[in-house]
This record gives C-alpha cells, sequence and structure tokens, in this order.
C-alpha cells in the first residue's frame, strides 16, 4: 500500500511541481478573467459615443393605498442612476400580468402589491441582464420614497414553452450558442488527461525503467497508480478552472462597484438566463470526471500495447476520433434541431461524457435520465477495467512489434488463458 501511494504522489508531484504548469495556470487565470469580463472591458474601453438603451417600463399599482405619481416617480429615479439607459413609461398595458411575455412594447412590468407602507414588488424583465441593477435601483426608491419597514423582491421567469421545460427558446438559442464554448474545457481537459497517461507509460516502456517498476510493484497496482494521479491532477486542474472563474465574476463585481459601468460578463449572462446552472455545472464535472477515468482506461491499455512514441501515436488515433466525435456530436446535435438523436447518443458511455451534460442543459433528457446514464457511465467503468487490466499486466512487460490488431488480439487470448 506505501508504494502504491508513492506511486500515486510521484506521478501527481511530476506533473503539479513544474514551471510549464505554474506558468501556464497563471496565463490561463488572466485570459480567463479577461474573457469573462469581456463585454465589460469592450464598454470600458470602448468609444465615448454610444448608443443608449430605451427601456419600456410599466408600473402598475395593486396596493390598497393609490399614488397616481408612482409610476413616474419611479422611472425619474431609475434614470437619475442610469447609464447608457433611458427608461420610458409604456404606453402599453397588460390585464393578465402573465401576458407581458407575449406583449410587445413593454420591457420592464413592475407589480407593487401589498401597502406603500411595506410593499411586494414582482419584477418582469425582458432583459436579465438588469435584473440585478433593477432590483437594487427599486430597493433604494422603496426606502428613500416614504417610511418603508419591509419590503420584498420577486423576480418572475418566463414560463416554460408548453413541455415543463423551465428555457424558453431565447434562453435556449443562447445556451446553444455558448455550448461549444461552456464544454471545450471538458473537452481539452479529458484530451490532456489521456495524452498525459499515455506519454507518461511509454516513456518507462520504451526506456525500459517500467522492468524496474513492475519488479518492485504488481502491474495491476502500477495500472491504478498512473489512472489515480493523472485523475487527481485533472481534479486540481478543474478546481483552478473554477476559481478563475469565481475570480472573473468577483472581478466583474469590482468593477461594477467602482465604476460607472454595469457590470457584464459571459458567466453572469448565462447564470442569469439559465435557472438552474448550478445542477448543470456539477453533471458536467461529474461526467467529465468519469469521463476522463473512461478515457485514462483506454489510454492506459493503448500504450500498454505500443512499445515505441510513433506506436503509441498509431494506437491512440482511434482514440482521440471518439473523443472528437462525442465532442463535435453534442455541440451541432442542439444546433441541428436533433434532440431525438442527441437523447439516444447521451445513453452510449462512449459518447455520454460529453453528450448527457448538453442534453440535459438544453432539457432534451431528464435529470432522471441523466443520472440513469451516469449509473451506467460507471457500470461500463467497472466492466472496461475488468478486461483491461489482465492485458496491460501481459502487455506492460511485452515488447511485441506485431500489426495492432493482430498484437491486441495476440495480448487478449494470453491475458484471459492465464486468468483460467
Amino acid at each position: 500500500m506505501n508504494k502504491f501511494k508513492f506511486l500515486i504522489t510521484f506521478g501527481l508531484k511530476k506533473r503539479i511541481f513544474r514551471k510549464a504548469f505554474i506558468i501556464t495556470n497563471i496565463l490561463i487565470g488572466i485570459v480567463s478573467i479577461a474573457l469573462i469580463n469581456l463585454p465589460m472591458l469592450i464598454d470600458y474601453f470602448g468609444s465615448d459615443e454610444v448608443d443608449e438603451t430605451v427601456i419600456n417600463v410599466s408600473v402598475v399599482n395593486e396596493t390598497t393605498e393609490s399614488d397616481f405619481e408612482l409610476e413616474t416617480t419611479i422611472i425619474d429615479y431609475l434614470n437619475m442612476a442610469a447609464h447608457d439607459i433611458q427608461y420610458l413609461a409604456s404606453e402599453t398595458q397588460v390585464e393578465d400580468h402573465e401576458e407581458f411575455w407575449e406583449t410587445e412594447g413593454i420591457d420592464v412590468l413592475l407589480v407593487i402589491s401589498g401597502t406603500l407602507a411595506s410593499p411586494s414588488i414582482d419584477i418582469y424583465s425582458r432583459e436579465p441582464q438588469l435584473n440585478n441593477y433593477i432590483i437594487n435601483l427599486v430597493q433604494q426608491f422603496v426606502y428613500d420614497y416614504q417610511d418603508v419597514s419591509h419590503a420584498s423582491f420577486n423576480i418572475v421567469s418566463r414560463p416554460a414553452d408548453g413541455d415543463g421545460n423551465g428555457l424558453s427558446p431565447e434562453d435556449r438559442n443562447f445556451l446553444e450558442g455558448f455550448i461549444s464554448l461552456l464544454f471545450l474545457p471538458v473537452f481539452f481537459l479529458i484530451i490532456l488527461a489521456t495524452q498525459m497517461l499515455g506519454v507518461d507509460i511509454i516513456e518507462e516502456k520504451s526506456s525500459k525503467a517500467i522492468e524496474t517498476i513492475i519488479s518492485s510493484v504488481p502491474a495491476k497496482l502500477h495500472f491504478l497508480s498512473k489512472i489515480l494521479s493523472t485523475l487527481l491532477f485533472l481534479m486540481i486542474q478543474t478546481t483552478l478552472l473554477l476559481a478563475f472563474a469565481a475570480l472573473g465574476l468577483l472581478v466583474s463585481r469590482v468593477l461594477s462597484a467602482t465604476t460607472q459601468f454595469e457590470e457584464l460578463s459571459f458567466l453572469s449572462e448565462l447564470a442569469t438566463r439559465i435557472p438552474n446552472w448550478p445542477s448543470i455545472l456539477t453533471f458536467t464535472i461529474i461526467f467529465m470526471l468519469f469521463g476522463a477515468l473512461l478515457f485514462l482506461v483506454l489510454a492506459s491499455l493503448l500504450a500498454a500495447l505500443a512499445t515505441t512514441q510513433e506506436d503509441y501515436q498509431q494506437f491512440q488515433a482511434p482514440l482521440v476520433i471518439l473523443i472528437l466525435s462525442g465532442f463535435y456530436m453534442g455541440i451541432f446535435l442542439p444546433l441541428s434541431g436533433g434532440d431525438t438523436a442527441l437523447r439516444i447518443a447521451a445513453y452510449f458511455p462512449i459518447f455520454s461524457p460529453f453528450i448527457a451534460p448538453i442534453a440535459f442543459a438544453t432539457e432534451v433528457i431528464s435529470i432522471g435520465e441523466v443520472i440513469l446514464i451516469l449509473v451506467g457511465l460507471i457500470l461500463f467503468i467497472g466492466l472496461l477495467m475488468y478486461f483491461v487490466s489482465p492485458i496491460y499486466k501481459v502487455a506492460i512487460l511485452s515488447y511485441e512489434q506485431t500489426k495492432p490488431f493482430k498484437r491486441i488480439a495476440f495480448y487478449f487470448k494470453k491475458a484471459f488463458a492465464k486468468s483460467k
């Protein structure tokens, strides 16, 4: 057990305590923060001559007290603090508040109920990126307007599109447009993990160092240590990326608080439009880790089968094609309206690490289905490790130079003949 722990620790330290890892993550952090706040940076360094945005506001007073100046007063207050935004009283009125979403001419609807001393304010908005901004202004107005003991605020989300799903057509289109950007880190992390593992094993094998290692520890422990150390590295890198994202949002809020510019960022826009983003992020990370585990098992097998770096490049080509296929299907199937194909592909374990989170994010599959797919993926990984482990044990100390498929068949037959 101490040797197993040493192999994991050694493999992890060899990757983390490199200057390349530190410098790369510093650059990634800077670029991530800049990309997250790109809209604000464009606004900040852009031309002084900017087009003024016009927001049509309708205020409905349902309190027990009448105040004919309430709508005008609120709109004037909003305009006092507005930057490049003009709030106008909408000439259009709606009798049923839910008709707001189908009514043109109104961008924001404020419904004030209760009493003016303790109001409850429902906010309907077609401009979700302005929700927090409007809430802050309306809250300041309410407490400045008169002696208010308590006020509650509620952002009313757009209703589902008739099928019980939570995404409006606009929000789904927005998400589909950002899918490639959102899941690109998942693709790169899995590719990075498989490349690192394969190169690490083939270096030990081509230099004959593997013979010394296997003489000290069983091949099975060497197999597991390589996978676990790479998986731990992937978890550390994922944590750093999440930390960079959180830091980017913090920078956005600091800039908006210390300058006259609004808080604008890709992640805040996404979080506003996609209310269930925490569950999407959670499932994306879980599927990425188990997907990485799946491809790491395959990569370790391919590296054990190979004898040189050039040999390994040939062996890993099918693996890279599988990873690319899952990634591209996850991007283009939602854009092309292939929901049925997306649902079916999500159930294939080899593709589910990429497709299942996207299908869940676009609400093609439910939370129950995504859990079922995850269980299937875990079972498939267990079955794959059962078959790969004995083949790895045979292949890691062998230097066969036969053709790839013939070599695989030979090792498979030899491994399971021994186990019998």
